[in-house]
């Protein structure tokens, strides 16, 4: 058993708390089961609310969770209202997709980016609620690393990235030129990884998405 005593380091004296590699190279984890996420959730008309998509239950964790590293969900807006998303020194990535609607988003650092149906916009962390605006009735998916922050108990201290927003044409013709290439027919996936000229060896959307 490990000895400590208070306030001091713990003393490992027992080989009970060692483990043999070849044993446990894959530790077991808990199943999750499938859960569906139907997109009814943010097509009914109501206020204007953050959906979370929260597994933490079934993943064991005491803390909003859609995957061991992750958090996602849907934020729906109501035509002419807002809605402040706080993600104030949770994360170090937010990354926010367009499903439906039109509006604006106020941004930490000055000014603000307008976007539509189809764009996709990253963040770095902030120090204030992020503000999104709408036009239309909207619908935004979301993602962010705030669980990993969680596991590894630190908050972010410097921004790794500029907020980059990627027009839904780009990203539509991206995969347009893809499927016209000859073979492509073929091919078991078409599609296209979103990269960022601040993760352009790992060639993704942030350090961590």
């Amino acid at each position: 058993m490990g000895n400590s005593q208070s306030g001091g380091p713990r003393v490992i004296e027992d080989t009970k708390d060692l483990f043999e590699y070849s044993k446990n190279i894959r530790p077991p984890h808990k199943p999750v089961p499938a859960t569906n996420h139907p997109a009814k959730l943010h097509e009914e008309k109501g206020s204007t609310k953050d959906i979370p998509l929260d597994l933490s239950s079934s993943l064991g964790l005491d803390y909003p969770a859609s995957c061991p590293n992750l958090l996602s969900g849907y934020i729906h807006i109501n035509p002419d209202d807002s809605f402040k998303q706080d993600c104030v020194l949770t994360c170090t990535s937010l990354c926010l997709y367009v499903i439906r609607g039109r509006g604006t988003t106020k941004l930490v650092e000055g000014g603000q980016i307008n976007w539509s149906t189809g764009d996709l916009l990253v963040v770095p962390y902030q120090t204030q609620p992020l503000e999104h605006f709408a036009q239309d009735d909207t619908a935004i998916y979301y993602v962010h690393d705030g669980p990993l922050l969680k596991y590894l108990r630190v908050l972010p201290s410097e921004k790794a990235f500029t907020t980059t927003i990627f027009r839904a044409k780009v990203l539509r013709e991206k995969v347009e030129s893809i499927r016209e290439k000859p073979g492509s027919e073929h091919a078991n996936r078409l599609g296209t990884l979103i990269g960022n000229p601040a993760t352009s060896e790992t060639k993704t959307l942030t350090h961590t998405l």
